[in-house]
């Protein structure tokens, strides 16, 4: 097995492109790590080891006889297929599990959790099966719903159930995900379940809030907007930055124009940069 790379990330947790590194030194410019990376010795020492690169020891951890390191920070979703990565092998020089703890810190939110029951808004969704290294455009379901006493999220439409609303932190991305399904009502069949593709802390609720069912919503418009960019990294991107300037969202003439101006934005400019200099 050749592996000459210093750094390798193969899968992310939602956002990948986060996890590529945007400029050299390559260890200082990666904003997150992936779920599923490969790190040359040189890159493990730049960024500090393993226990500092994590707020817990990794579900798994294998050297290979080129040096690297294969690090697997979650069971999931290779949980989803009872599938576990090999300890004996070939090409493996040693490969653990070791103990983890709980996860100090991460940026996973809902935007739903602001809201209170019976408001309405719009969720971006993906089925359960579809969830990937990333959330690409043509899995996307748009969804128009309300919260439940229950804490659960149901379409406007006939009221079935989406998913439950993730009101605490479960302690880690991995349990974040599963505890949008965590509580299944009776009568929800598999067809019905859904997870959202809003889970970064950047997605504002005042992206997805409904003041009338036929309103349209920041994460609408965008799903909306006819472009190849990826809608997901957008949103994300677009919360990132609002933030960053520090004004609000819901009612922000820069956000308006941003919309109009998306009508030619070539989708090979660089998204980041694109709206720093719109906004900021």
């Amino acid at each position: 097995m050749a592996t000459d790379v210093e750094y390798a990330p193969m899968l992310g947790f939602v956002d990948p492109i986060q996890c590529w590194p945007t400029d050299y030194p390559i260890t200082d410019h990666i904003e997150e790590l992936p779920i599923f990376g490969i790190y040359s010795q040189s890159a493990l020492e730049d960024l500090g080891g393993l226990e500092a690169m994590f707020d817990r020891s990794p579900w798994y951890v294998a050297e290979l006889p080129s040096g690297h390191t294969v690090v697997i920070q979650e069971d999931f979703p290779w949980n989803k297929r009872d599938w576990s990565p090999p300890t004996d092998a070939a090409f493996l020089e040693t490969a653990t599990f070791p103990d983890s703890g709980e996860y100090a810190a991460h940026d996973f939110a809902d935007p739903f959790a602001a809201l209170e029951t019976d408001a309405i808004g719009t969720d971006l969704c993906v089925p359960r099966e579809k969830i990937g290294p990333e959330f690409r455009n043509e899995d996307l379901e748009l969804v128009r719903v309300r919260v439940d006493e229950q804490r659960d999220l149901r379409r406007l439409d006939d009221g079935s159930f989406v998913r439950n609303v993730v009101d605490d932190d479960p302690g880690d991305p991995a349990a974040f995900m599963r505890a949008m399904l965590e509580e299944i009502p009776a009568g929800a069949t598999a067809d019905d379940l859904m997870v959202s593709a809003l889970l970064k802390d950047a997605i504002q609720p005042a992206f997805v809030r409904l003041e009338d069912p036929a309103d349209e919503t920041i994460v609408s418009r965008v799903v909306a907007l006819d472009s190849d960019i990826n809608k997901v990294e957008f949103l994300i991107t677009l919360g990132r930055v609002a933030r960053e300037a520090d004004f609000s969202v819901a009612d922000s003439r820069e956000i308006e124009q941003v919309f109009e101006s998306l009508e030619t934005f070539d989708a090979t400019v660089d998204l980041d940069q694109y709206l720093r200099d719109r906004l900021l």
